[in-house]
């Protein structure tokens, strides 16, 4: 985002932060609370801060009370931003504190940050790039109810078409406008492979910018589609047997100043810590997933074929690996050079996200740990044994088995603490026993305009 814009002319400050279930929660304070809200916030009850599932179902941990307890959200006013300057209507991200002031053990924001200080503390500064995929819809109004029919697609091709983005014209162009007004810098932004799917490129920035500006992004689609009549999903699969989206994530990093992800003088044209860091990654890639694709649908975007990184392999310009490395127009490789993370959508809470992949990068520079080979192929076309000889693994087929796994991470308890992570897999939990012997279409309808 642009420089702080301070709080003048501020008539109204959305006030959000992501919660465990990937869903974006607001308090919303007046004009005449603006001066103060960096220091008192707004109140937040345990409930909303962190245990709601997707579809508001209450749960509780053994150190987390879901009835009794109080938060604050304290919203970052240094990230503030102007959604609306028209009505004084603005925005800031909150970070959970505890009623002493103390940072909360469960404030997802928070744990990035202590993921980006142990970075800096090794001298490494990463920058993180979304590429934010979601499906537009034609608001039925009165003629239907959006919550409950199939929804119609606003375009229906053909896919990357010139055609696709004249039917969007209006409201992409008023969208691109509406992000650059609250300073969130747009890379490129075009239509995607399915109907009425969109694909906005937003600009690098170091990691907690990134996600402040993706969270900030989405509220912007979402009042600029209202705008003009059309409804967005940001769901994983929106409507079963359609387009797919993700929310791919670009990492690139530099050590005291150097960039690690190009080196032309090495095999595979990077540095080794950048290949430590693709190690750890997909080292840890199983037992965290659950933090890339928290839900249900999540698993039926996470398939082969789909461009999705179904398989934990990395490969360079690969789109069916998990980790496609992307080397940058010639001559610019230094600056453009990076990871690309597949596995990541929009049901996950990116901070989270984000911090679990930035954190795996980290252990694989600490225990210099060495990449697979790469795969140059789709790795769906290979033998059951080729990819058992590469060790090439498909990675775990619902949300339960990714949770089992999260839970039993003792590498994600410790990058997040238990009371956080056990909050995170109560939540995500009950999304599993609730819809995970339901079929796509019936899991798609029940959640598509929660994300």
């Amino acid at each position: 985002m642009s420089a702080p814009i301070g709080t003048e002319g501020v008539h109204a400050l959305l006030v959000t932060h992501v919660d465990n279930a990937g869903v974006s929660r607001v308090k919303v304070l007046p004009g005449r609370r603006i001066d103060t809200a960096g220091e008192s916030g707004v109140s937040i009850s345990n409930s909303v801060g962190m245990l709601f599932s997707v579809d508001d179902h209450l749960n509780s941990t053994p150190e987390i009370d879901a009835i009794v307890g109080d938060l604050r959200g304290i919203p970052d006013v240094t990230a503030l931003a102007m959604l609306d300057a028209e009505t004084g209507l603005a925005w800031a991200p909150a970070d959970l504190r505890a009623l002493d002031g103390s940072e909360h053990p469960t404030c997802q924001r928070t744990a990035l940050k202590r993921v980006v200080s142990a970075a800096e503390d090794d001298g490494l500064a990463f920058r993180i790039g979304f590429e934010l995929e979601f499906t537009v819809f034609r608001d039925p109004g009165e003629s239907g109810d959006a919550a409950l029919d199939v929804p119609e697609y606003a375009n229906d091709g053909p896919a990357y078409s010139t055609r696709a983005f004249l039917d969007l014209e209006p409201w992409l162009l008023a969208t691109m406008a509406a992000l650059d007004a609250a300073g969130v810098p747009v890379e490129q932004v075009h239509p995607e492979f399915g109907d009425g799917q969109v694909e906005i490129a937003l600009a690098p920035r170091e990691p907690l910018r990134a996600v402040d500006e993706l969270v900030l992004a989405r509220i912007v689609i979402l009042r600029t589609a209202a705008q003009h009549g059309l409804l967005v999903s940001f769901a994983p699969v929106p409507i079963a047997g359609g387009p797919s989206s993700g929310c791919h994530v670009h990492l690139s990093a530099a050590h005291e100043g150097r960039a690690l992800c190009f080196d032309p003088d090495t095999e595979h044209g990077f540095t080794p810590e950048a290949g430590m860091m693709i190690a750890g990654i997909l080292d840890r890639l199983e037992e965290g997933l659950a933090l890339h694709g928290g839900s249900v649908l999540s698993f039926d975007r996470l398939q082969p074929n789909h461009w999705a990184g179904a398989y934990r392999c990395w490969g360079p310009a690969n789109r069916e690996a998990a980790i496609r490395v992307v080397e940058g127009q010639a001559g610019r490789e230094a600056a453009l050079a990076n990871l690309e993370f597949k596995c990541t959508d929009a049901a996950a809470n990116p901070y989270l996200s984000v911090a679990a992949l930035l954190a795996s990068a980290l252990d694989g520079i600490a225990r210099r740990a060495e990449p697979p080979e790469p795969v140059l192929v789709d790795p769906s076309t290979l033998s059951d044994e080729e990819r058992d000889e590469r060790g090439i693994v498909r990675l775990p087929a619902d949300l339960g088995a990714a949770l089992d796994l999260l839970e039993g991470s003792t590498f994600f308890h410790d990058v997040f603490g238990t009371t956080l992570l056990d909050a995170y897999v109560a939540s995500r939990r009950h999304e599993w026993e609730a819809y995970g012997g339901l079929d796509t279409a019936a899991v798609a309808e029940i959640v598509r305009w929660r994300y």
